[in-house]
């Protein structure tokens, strides 16, 4: 039989009011909401991670196939080429990759209500996918592909077509500048539906047309486009696939690009975010410890007498040593526990109700999105645990210290 624990346990047990359980009371309340804290925080910081790089990677995919470009955060690639069905085969038939869509992007100034706007158009085929991806939401119609010549309608963000103070349905004029042209080229466009992400990046920058309507506007012979975009099935691959795909498939001037270097700033912003997170959690263990340590020691001198009578009957120090531990671990636990059920409680109350709104124009998104995974919370209440039974072990050495004829004496 384990006396240490035994004992311990007994302790716990007794539930005659005292200063000490008073404290202990506290501590396991603090070690809740530290351990709550730590799960919403990770799940936060995940979930905001997650939805930023969702609303990057479903305008533009993971990966863009497409002539060298010196600067490639700008999108317009320096020449069209021949759209490539054997390469797109090729680059979908990569383990990992999942879509492959070929685009063409090209500059324009929009005109309505004596407005202007200069954004980049989009141009896309009819296998681009309108739907199907919570980070950006389209209403109206999605463009009309026609087979014989291309399609006179144009889909605008939220944010510029209130703008311009346009709905679903006006026409505009919109305007292409060819440097090789002494006059722009003029088209009436009718706006057949929106979409909105919340990022400024993408939302005022861009539109998006059929892609026949690029290719009539810059004299491009057949179906020349800019270049592919590529979605792969998880983001942390696509790197790898990049290089995988320009080592087998491509030939200059052909180049890839991912999104971390088009747009590398945003991921450089999201990669100071876990820093943020370690704060966190380190913070609310450190509280946690405190609270722990703080009522462990008084627990120790409120048992003083109780000591000096183990000691008396010959049970050694380092056993004593023990019945304060288990005893610090039983509250610790406990603690993790309850904050286990807040923190999983809070999370899922967020993610089916949005009572966190957000600042949209600040970050991208207008409530706070969670992310629970479960080996993180797992993680958590793990190194939690280990920690506190680490860490308590140094108040607890304060038994081995403790006089037997004076702790016989107190009261």
């Amino acid at each position: 039989m384990n006396l240490p624990f035994f004992i311990a346990r007994r302790i716990a047990s007794n539930r005659k009011a005292s200063f000490s359980r008073f404290i202990t009371r506290l501590a396991t309340m603090a070690t809740t909401l530290s351990v709550a804290i730590m799960i919403v925080a990770v799940a936060v910081v995940f979930g905001f991670k997650e939805t930023i790089k969702d609303k990057m990677f479903v305008f533009w995919g993971h990966i863009q196939v497409a002539p060298y470009n010196p600067n490639p955060a700008s999108i317009i690639a320096p020449i069209p080429i021949p759209y490539d069905a054997a390469l797109a085969a090729q680059i979908k038939a990569v383990p990992g990759v999942t879509r492959v869509y070929p685009f063409a992007v090209k500059p324009v100034i929009l005109n309505a209500n004596g407005l202007m706007e200069g954004l980049k158009l989009k141009g896309v085929d009819p296998s681009y996918s309108w739907q199907g991806n919570e980070a950006i939401s389209f209403s109206g119609k999605p463009v009309n592909f026609s087979d014989s010549a291309y399609a006179q309608q144009i889909v605008l963000s939220q944010s510029t077509l209130e703008k311009m103070n346009l709905k679903t349905g006006d026409s505009l004029l919109a305007y292409f500048v060819d440097p090789e042209q002494e006059f722009p080229r003029v088209r009436k466009l009718q706006i057949c539906g929106t979409y909105h992400t919340g990022m400024e990046e993408i939302d005022r920058n861009f539109a998006l047309c059929d892609i026949q309507l690029l290719r009539r506007i810059s004299n491009w012979e057949g179906n020349a486009i800019n270049g592919y975009q590529v979605a792969v099935r998880d983001y942390t691959t696509a790197g790898r696939i990049a290089d995988d795909i320009y080592r087998r498939y491509l030939e200059p001037p052909m180049s890839r690009t991912t999104m971390q270097e088009l747009y590398p700033n945003i991921f450089n912003w999201l990669g100071l975010m876990n820093t943020n997170a370690y704060i966190i959690l380190a913070i609310m263990a450190v509280v946690a410890v405190i609270n722990m340590a703080t009522a462990l020691l008084i627990f120790i001198m409120e048992r003083t007498n109780m000591i000096g009578t183990l000691k008396a009957l010959g049970m050694a120090s380092g056993a004593m040593q023990k019945i304060f531990v288990y005893h610090a671990l039983q509250v610790a636990l406990q603690g993790i526990l309850l904050g286990t059920l807040l923190g999983v409680g809070i999370c899922l109350l967020q993610q089916y109700t949005h009572f966190i709104s957000l600042d949209e124009s600040s970050y991208y998104m207008s409530y706070a999105p969670v992310k629970l995974v479960s080996w993180h919370v797992l993680l958590i209440d793990l190194a939690a645990l280990i920690f506190f039974a680490l860490v308590m072990l140094l108040p607890s050495l304060m038994v081995r210290g403790i006089n037997i004829v004076k702790a016989l004496r107190f009261k």
